[in-house]
């Protein structure tokens, strides 16, 4: 596999080798163009933002008169919305300009640019952007601590008590797996605590901004976004709120413990381990396994990955990502019956309880979407000896 990349002491690299080097001219050049329209996607925010903000000018222009004066303030409303979209396109920018390194890992990526002399915005999902954004906030600010401590801390706990009697100078020798890595801080969490920590991602939103966040943030909270600037709905305090500024990253990673092992891995969970058979120590999903298009698959691929013994810990909602997609199948269980193929598989289910979690909320929103999440804890049970028949 490629080398990882430079941060600070040590590398806390993300490997795209692992990506098809056989895939067709065609497939390279298919990935190479999705590849480019995330990067467009990037530069193309401000631009995106003003589209937003020019449309509730046009509708301020339309009131009358009488009207204007009674809101005059919000010309000036708009103003601050423009200064706080340039903070936030700088900080994507400085993000593309630091994928250089990233793209010369991938063999599918090769010639890829992240400059463009005309961006054509038809085929760019900006929502995406937008909720990249918000991933700063829940990952790698002090405002999203509390979504941290919703949503991670039950599988950090989880994974001290389960191997409490292990040294803590020892973790290291634990392998532990998290599909759906997101921008990484789950990872870089239980790589603190001195487990050996792999994360593995798919979105190339992600991939690129973890790949800055990870190795190449300046210094702790030295870096600033507006996160919800163009969400106008449900605010209470515009100038407190809606413009509020918001501090990345709130830990600088590095430092960890030389013998840790810790990397994220670019491509699809299904494809990139399926030659690594009993070679985990613990998976931990988080929000990850309703991104399956079979679920079953998904129990049947984390059940092979373990060793004998060993766990799985998972926490999230079954909010299936393809119920609305025409051309993608979608298996969609209960969690009663996801919990029947997960005992199916031969996983002894020591935890199980609900958390109630938020995702990328605003904290301070007139609206708060609450998830009430199975969280479990599973112990893949040792396999039977096979004995040849007489």
């Amino acid at each position: 596999r490629a080398s990882g990349m430079d941060h600070v002491s040590q590398e806390l690299g993300i490997d795209v080798s692992s990506q098809n080097e056989s895939s067709s001219e065609s497939a390279k050049q298919a990935e190479k163009e999705h590849f480019e329209n995330v990067i467009k996607a990037f530069l193309y925010y401000k631009e995106h933002g003003l589209h937003i903000v020019h449309k509730h000018e046009a509708s301020f222009a339309r009131l009358s008169q009488a009207h204007q004066q009674i809101i005059s303030y919000l010309p000036a409303k708009f103003e601050a919305q423009k200064q706080c979209l340039q903070v936030n396109q700088d900080f994507l920018s400085v993000i593309i300009n630091d994928t250089d390194s990233f793209i010369k890992n991938s063999p599918l990526l090769t010639g890829a640019r992240t400059s463009f002399d005309h961006i054509d915005s038809a085929s760019l999902d900006m929502d995406k952007i937008r909720c990249t954004l918000r991933q700063f906030v829940r990952d790698w600010s002090a405002d999203g601590e509390e979504e941290r401590k919703q949503c991670y801390k039950p599988i950090t706990d989880a994974l001290l008590s389960y191997y409490a009697h292990y040294p803590e100078e020892q973790r290291y020798h634990l392998r532990v797996l998290m599909p759906g890595a997101g921008l990484g801080r789950l990872v870089y969490d239980v790589a603190k605590l001195g487990f050996s920590a792999q994360g593995c991602e798919f979105s190339y939103q992600m991939l690129i901004a973890s790949n800055y966040i990870l190795n190449y943030a300046p210094g702790k909270e030295s870096l600033a976004i507006h996160p919800w600037v163009l969400s106008s709905s449900n605010v209470w305090d515009a100038q407190a709120q809606q413009l509020k500024q918001v501090l990345v990253p709130d830990d600088l990673p590095g430092g960890l413990s030389p013998n840790v092992d810790f990397s994220m891995v670019a491509g699809d969970f299904l494809e990139v381990y399926r030659n690594q058979q009993g070679e985990w120590n613990c998976v931990a999903t988080s929000f990850f396994v309703d991104t399956a298009s079979n679920i079953v698959q998904y129990v049947e691929h984390i059940h092979s990955l373990l060793v004998d013994g060993g766990i799985w810990i998972n926490l999230g909602p079954l909010l299936y990502h393809y119920t609305d997609a025409p051309d993608v199948d979608s298996t969609e269980l209960s969690y009663a019956e996801f919990r029947s193929v997960i005992l199916h598989y031969g996983f002894d289910l020591k935890q199980e309880s609900q958390h109630a979690c938020n995702y990328t909320q605003n904290p301070d929103s007139m609206m708060h979407s609450i998830y009430y999440c199975p969280f479990f804890v599973a112990i893949k049970k040792p396999s039977l000896p096979q004995f040849p028949q007489r």
